[in-house]
């Protein structure tokens, strides 16, 4: 697969660093067009080592993966409220490509 081509099948792409890690939302597309997400936690180990985690996310597992993230979140918001105040500011930086 040449550079271009690859680049095509980057639909969207939303990242937020916190500390020492970083966590990156990019929506692909298959060569049929389908959408699927990539969640990837990079994570500064030192100097220029990062560790990097992917989860994979394809069409057919959105509707059970969101129900099961908003259940546990809203489990979490009711109990610990205070996790959900703004604590310092960060930037969701999204790049449309």
């Amino acid at each position: 697969m040449d550079f271009i081509e690859n680049k095509k099948r980057n639909v969207r792409s939303s990242s937020v660093t916190i500390g020492k890690r970083t966590y990156f939302f990019d929506v692909k597309a298959t060569a049929k067009g389908d959408y699927y997400l990539v969640i990837t936690e990079s994570r500064h180990i030192h100097d220029d080592v990062y560790e990097k985690q992917k989860i994979f996310l394809y069409k057919e597992d959105f509707f059970k993966f969101c129900n099961a993230y908003e259940d546990v979140m809203s489990f979490m918001k009711a109990e610990k409220p205070e996790y959900f105040v703004e604590r310092e500011a960060f930037v969701v930086e999204e790049e449309d490509k």
